[in-house]
């Protein structure tokens, strides 16, 4: 054989393995990733989960893969995995071989560093062949949702005179309700009383129902977070570390007045993440499903004003004035500010017979500047 025809046979057979690799490299190749948990609190550790699998015969010396991850979540260091962060997400680079009929199963340490909604869309695949020459790129769809809830403060924690404000309001739930006058039944909540059950009415509907007392058993508690750092601020919050303090005590709050059976509104004059630039208000309620609904709404908050709190405030006096004593609820407002404007919104739902609590949010400590 002449030297000519061994020259022409390598190339063939490397043209012949290049083709090959550009038409079936990325063929029955299947990724998804999840999760060890939908939910998390920051400040906790959950793990990320990847499974890679080369369905066919022909081996992949090299594969690629790239995501776009938030900076809110932070992965601990491991081999073959390259993170090259930015301002607001970091890029993944893993490189990895597959031999014929094989998957690998890859576990990523993430710390869930800040509150929010952690959505991953797509990650993108590159193969190559065995002389490092590319042979194409292919997106991976994904349907991956993270939830990282505000971590609550401490109830000892909260400025004082609230947190005995809190206390009262939980001994008033029960001192001020009516045993002998009912007014029909209701939903089970935790912290109802066994004796105030409805067997009859429980055995009917299929879940436990309650005796409902006169309106002052059933205590309701609306959380008003003031986002505006000062009276004149608008749209971004010029202090996102004091106003992630309030949103812990938000959350520590609506946990702790649930917990005592008292039923818990939220009203905001900032806009939930991807929705419409609208306040948020959510009527009171109880129960472990609306405290998730709090949390969430918590987790998805935007920091940034679509109208002043003492607007809202003023709203909701209008509306009570021709609401029911059954509508009727305390206010707790947390705030950084006490202006003029706020204080006489707050006086105006007072006359309406609301009572109104103020919570000043302290100024943030370096530390959670910092971070």
């Amino acid at each position: 054989m002449s030297v000519l025809s061994l020259i022409f046979g390598t190339f063939t057979v490397l043209a012949a393995l290049t083709l090959l690799y550009r038409w079936r490299a990325l063929k029955r190749l299947e990724y998804e990733r999840h999760f060890s948990s939908p939910i998390a609190y920051v400040g906790d550790r959950i793990e990320m989960v990847e499974r890679i699998a080369n369905r066919k015969l022909l081996p992949l010396p090299w594969l690629r893969l790239e995501s776009l991850i938030s900076q809110g979540l932070s992965f601990g260091v491991q081999s073959n995995l390259d993170i090259r962060g930015g301002e607001l997400l970091q890029n993944h680079i893993s490189l990895f071989s597959l031999r014929p009929y094989r998957q690998i199963i890859r576990r990523h340490e993430v710390y869930c560093m800040k509150r929010g909604y952690y959505r991953l869309e797509s990650a993108t695949m590159t193969a190559g062949d065995p002389f490092g020459i590319q042979a194409g790129s292919r997106r991976f769809a994904l349907d991956l949702d993270l939830l990282v809830y505000p971590k609550p403060a401490e109830v000892d924690d909260l400025p004082l005179p609230v947190r005995s404000w809190l206390g009262e309001l939980s001994v008033r739930r029960w001192i001020v309700e009516d045993p002998f006058l009912t007014s029909g039944v209701r939903d089970y909540r935790p912290g109802d009383p066994l004796p105030s059950i409805n067997w009859k009415a429980t055995a009917r509907a299929g879940a436990l129902q309650v005796h409902r007392k006169d309106y002052t058993a059933d205590h309701r508690l609306i959380l008003a977070l003031n986002l505006d750092i000062s009276e004149g601020m608008w749209k971004a919050v010029t202090d996102p570390a004091r106003m992630e303090r309030g949103i812990s005590y938000a959350a520590s709050i609506a946990a702790y007045a649930i917990g005592r059976g008292i039923e818990v509104g939220f009203l905001c004059n900032g806009r939930l993440g991807g929705g419409t630039p609208a306040p948020i208000r959510i009527p009171p309620g109880g129960g472990e499903g609306h405290l998730a609904v709090l949390l969430e709404t918590l987790a998805r908050l935007e920091l940034e004003t679509v109208r002043t709190m003492d607007g809202l405030l003023l709203q909701e006096t209008e509306q009570l004035e021709s609401a029911s004593a059954d509508d009727m609820a305390d206010y707790l407002l947390l705030t950084c500010h006490t202006g003029e404007k706020l204080l006489a919104a707050a006086d105006q739902l007072r006359r309406q017979g609301c009572e109104v609590e103020l919570l000043t949010l302290p100024e943030a400590r370096e530390e959670e500047r910092t971070a």
